[in-house]
């Protein structure tokens, strides 16, 4: 407005936007438009109007009643009443019902991105309504019971079909809950320019694939394995050696130099006939179930020369492991990723963080995540960016929590929310293969908050891929490592 729009013109061309991606389903078609008395009623009071002249038969629900500003009492105004037929909610309940029973399509413009706490209970029987009535549901810019900055939802809320957002994607289509409440999500724009929303300061950002390209160019001709840094990867125990081969194959297709594989003895011989690429560290025990004096020693040297580390895939919950988890934290010179049993070996004693002197990045799925905040799973669902938030300041860390949506954050506030993934990546080996990745971009010199994000982004762009190919139920984490390379030939071009 400040630019010199003024907004009655911006709800008019959002309005009309969103109408326009109805257009073509909605002549002859019955649209419920339920409208709060916000301006968020005012777009919807625009939509009426436009899909009137479009040809579908539009009935318009007021459900807080008449509106209330000054800008939606103008939309609402010039609605034609001929063909625009006006209930409310508070008066006409049943009347309500028999319209959204009857709708092919319902429009929430109630509530938009100012909602705070938790809808009136009194809408409760009219959302019970629209879920019921099997019609198509289309939210403006948020579905109503979404908290816009943080995508949390307290109580019931609108599930939407598909959210039309206005100018940019908005938090909670990327973080759940509220991410499931907005179906698929398409932008529009309304006469705020790219110059405009560039100038706004914010902690939360998020990618896409042509994003990617300029960070994994061709690489120079005058280079050895040197050049890319090593890895080293302390994972795997007897019953668990799959989660070191997948993360270390990650590795691997992920472009870092040298893998270097530290496993108790007794997997040398399972993992080796499989992975030929590694070099390998074979970890002795003593008689008290630790590590022994010469495997620590060799460990130390290992450490000093490595670019990155990796601990905790498949690493188990053993005196052995615990030892090693506490070593590593408080010796590695170079960026730590801690993946699986070395956050739940965390977990249990968190102090082990204090010692560390390097970036530390953790991989959580939301059942650590609990573990590591003393909480529940579902209370992590529900609040999924104040716990990474919070965990990532509090302990000084980059925090990747897993699972629809991804978020990583960091310690200065910066966060990055996920696009990619879908439910096919739901298996066990999945975040082995997440974790090779981090830990592959790292040792390659790459920030570690970055490699967390970039590999986050990768992870989930070939698990798209691979539901493509396979399915979402018949596709396996080592597809997603096979598919790596065939994304990065695509960036190298």
């Amino acid at each position: 407005m400040q630019a010199g729009t003024e907004y009655l013109t911006l709800m008019e061309n959002a309005g009309e936007a969103a109408a326009r991606l109805l257009k073509d389903k909605t002549p002859g078609k019955s649209v419920a438009i339920l409208c709060g008395k916000g301006n968020n009623g005012g777009d919807g009071f625009v939509v009426a109007r436009h899909l009137a002249e479009y040809g579908a038969k539009i009935c318009v629900i007021l459900v807080q009643g008449m509106p209330a500003t000054e800008i939606s009492k103008q939309m609402f105004q010039q609605m034609d009443r001929r063909v625009i037929s006006v209930l409310d909610w508070a008066k006409e309940s049943e009347a309500v019902r028999t319209q959204i029973y009857s709708a092919d399509f319902v429009l929430d413009a109630v509530y938009g991105i100012g909602f705070r706490g938790r809808l009136p209970e009194a809408m409760e029987p009219l959302l019970d309504a629209v879920e019921k009535s099997g019609a198509y549901v289309m939210a403006l810019d948020l579905p109503s019971g979404v908290l816009c900055d943080t995508g949390e939802v307290e109580g019931c809320c609108v599930r939407a079909d598909e959210t039309v957002s206005f100018t940019v994607i908005k938090p909670a289509h990327l973080i759940e809950p509220g991410r499931s409440f907005c179906g698929k999500v398409s932008v529009v724009q309304v006469g705020i320019s790219e110059e405009l929303t560039a100038q706004m300061p914010s902690e939360i950002f998020s990618m896409e694939e042509n994003d990617l390209a300029s960070l994994f160019p061709k690489r120079d001709a005058n280079t050895n394995k040197g050049s890319y840094g090593t890895l080293l990867s302390i994972c795997g125990s007897v019953g668990m050696a799959g989660a070191a081969m997948l993360a270390a194959k990650a590795a691997l297709r992920s472009g870092v130099g040298l893998v270097d594989m530290a496993l108790p003895g007794e997997l040398y011989p399972v993992v080796a006939g499989s992975l030929p690429e590694p070099v390998y560290t074979l970890l002795n025990q003593n008689r008290q179930g630790g590590l022994c004096e010469e495997s620590a020693g060799l460990l130390t040297e290992k450490m000093l020369n490595a670019t990155a580390v990796l601990i905790g895939c498949g690493l188990g919950k053993s005196f052995f492991a615990r030892s090693l988890v506490r070593r590593v934290a408080a010796c590695s010179s170079v960026p730590l990723i801690l993946d699986a049993d070395g956050i739940n070996i965390l977990a249990e004693n968190i102090d082990i963080l204090k010692t560390a002197r390097v970036p530390l990045v953790l991989t959580p799925h939301p059942g650590e995540m609990a573990r590591l905040m003393n909480t529940t799973a579902a209370q992590v669902q529900k609040y999924r960016l104040r716990f990474a938030k919070e965990f990532a300041r509090i302990h000084q860390v980059i925090l990747v929590l897993k699972g629809s949506g991804t978020i990583v954050a960091a310690p200065d506030g910066s966060v990055f929310l996920n696009p990619t993934g879908n439910p096919g990546m739901a298996k066990g080996g999945s975040g082995d293969v997440l974790a090779g990745l981090i830990a592959s971009l790292a040792a390659q010199g790459m920030p570690p908050f970055f490699a967390a994000v970039c590999a986050v982004y990768l992870h989930g762009l070939a698990g798209d891929r691979c539901a493509q190919r396979l399915s979402q139920r018949g596709m396996l984490p080592s597809d997603l490592v096979e598919e790596l390379p065939l994304l990065f030939s695509e960036f190298e071009k």
